[in-house]
């Protein structure tokens, strides 16, 4: 979702009053990456719930894609880009656990 908001808004994520063409660029090669496995992430489990290592696959993509995400957020000092994405690894590293 913020990732769909960033394309839109992209000064959300630089804070930037105006934004550039470069800004614009890296929001949507952002959204480019997020949108397609976030789909992928919440649909998986429903569509190939009999193959259980296909769907931890695709948990612990997103796991990793968010732990990375909550890393730049710790960088820069964003409590919203820290606790969004921990919190969406701990919810897909468990369910990849208990899958």
């Amino acid at each position: 979702m913020s990732s769909l908001l960033a394309v839109v808004r992209p000064q959300i994520m630089s804070k930037s009053q105006e934004v550039s063409a470069s800004e614009r660029f890296f929001a949507q090669m952002y959204a480019a990456r997020a949108v397609p496995l976030g789909v992928v992430t919440a649909v998986a489990p429903f569509v190939t719930a009999s193959d259980i290592t296909t769907v931890r696959m695709v948990l612990v993509a997103a796991m990793a894609v968010q732990a990375v995400d909550a890393s730049i957020g710790i960088r820069r000092r964003e409590v919203a880009m820290i606790v969004g994405p921990s919190i969406a690894a701990i919810v897909h590293g468990t369910m990849a656990w208990y899958a």
